[in-house]
């Protein structure tokens, strides 16, 4: 069998699809030509480093994609415990807004001030956000009156932070000289309604 032919089935031997006629005239041919086994050689290293390569790559994409796969699930794993924090903060911190019908609420007015307490009657923590007060000016830029605007609301229990279930609140109010000149309003929101006092009044 000549070479070239030998060499154009070389190929097919190495990668085993010859007939076995076939691989015993190749064989017999490489024995005895010099020139063809080295090209044989020549080509079977070729080939394997070719393999090789091939599986470095595959290896190298399944390591890839082990890695994705390990970095979306660590985000999804961050993400969730972030949500989890949130919630956790706006149950025991930011609370929910209360409705009057959950409040018992009483004051009084004592020595020109103005004595509030709250006590929620449904079991939960309670505590209170406040806006920092305002100031009201006449056309002057003088000062004729003060807002002060509370919102309770209630948090659930804590149990490393005792924050009970009522609070009070104690405002001055000007007396009924200055009132002529001078107004203080304190607004109490609830979610159902606003309860407002004009120098100790309500006037809801």
């Amino acid at each position: 069998m000549k070479c070239d032919i030998i060499k154009d089935l070389l190929p097919l031997y190495i990668e085993g699809l010859t007939s076995k006629d076939s691989n015993e005239e190749i064989e017999k041919h490489l024995e005895s030509c010099e020139e063809c086994r080295t090209f044989f050689q020549e080509m079977s290293g070729e080939i394997e480093e070719k393999l090789s390569v091939s599986t470095d790559i595959q290896e190298l994409d399944y390591l890839k994609k082990v890695r994705k796969r390990n970095l979306r699930t660590v985000a999804l794993t961050s993400g969730s415990v972030v949500v989890v924090l949130l919630i956790l903060v706006s149950l025991f911190a930011f609370g929910f807004s209360v409705s009057s019908k959950d409040m018992d609420m009483t004051y009084q007015i004592t020595d020109n001030r103005l004595e509030m307490d709250f006590q929620l009657k449904n079991g939960h923590d309670l505590t209170r956000r406040s806006i920092e007060p305002e100031f009201i000016y006449d056309d002057d830029q003088k000062v004729i009156g003060i807002e002060h605007r509370y919102k309770p609301v209630w948090v659930f229990n804590n149990p490393f932070d005792d924050v009970g279930t009522k609070f009070s609140l104690g405002i001055e109010i000007p007396n009924e000289e200055e009132q002529e000149q001078y107004t203080s309003t304190i607004i109490i929101e609830y979610s159902d309604k606003i309860v407002k006092f004009v120098n100790g009044k309500l006037v809801e």
